[in-house]
């Protein structure tokens, strides 16, 4: 598992005392993955937030007559967040994402982090500040996207 050093490099846990990573690291698996794996699809249900240790994975998004490939939104790479959804009630993926290279990620139950947020709202805060900053770059980046496909549409 990762060490508190290791820990402090990705910013998902920068704010966080070292025992409150600790208390998230515990919630967690690694995730080894080899290239053009499919690690979560749109519309099903949410279950783990990821963060990438290594690689790089796309977010497409169903777009009604275009071939997977030309619905990415976006790309995550190292030290990103993968799967905010599962913090949200209702927990279903936004997108599909899919791995470009082999990847390795940290699982964290989605289920036992919310219950971990609710308990101490240190790491609540954190959290939520967090992926909040997350949600709001991948709506800039879908937003960008979507203009750029519909200023292309046979693209």
């Amino acid at each position: 598992m990762l060490t508190d050093e290791q820990l402090k490099k990705y910013g998902f846990f920068k704010p966080l005392t070292d025992e409150r990573a600790a208390a998230i690291v515990a919630l967690a698996k690694t995730i080894n993955l080899p290239a053009d794996t499919e690690v979560l699809r749109e519309g099903q249900q949410a279950d783990n937030l990821y963060l990438v240790l290594e690689g790089r994975l796309s977010l497409a998004m169903y777009v009604p007559g275009r071939a997977p490939e030309k619905s990415i939104v976006s790309t995550i790479s190292r030290g990103e967040l993968l799967g905010w959804s599962a913090l949200l009630p209702g927990r279903m993926w936004q997108a599909t994402a899919r791995t470009l290279k082999p990847t390795r990620l940290l699982a964290i139950d989605g289920t036992k982090l919310r219950e971990l947020c609710d308990r101490d709202h240190e790491i609540g805060y954190a959290v939520m500040k967090h992926v909040l900053t997350v949600v709001g770059q991948r709506l800039t980046e879908s937003r960008l996207q979507l203009l750029d496909m519909f200023a292309h549409p046979d693209g």
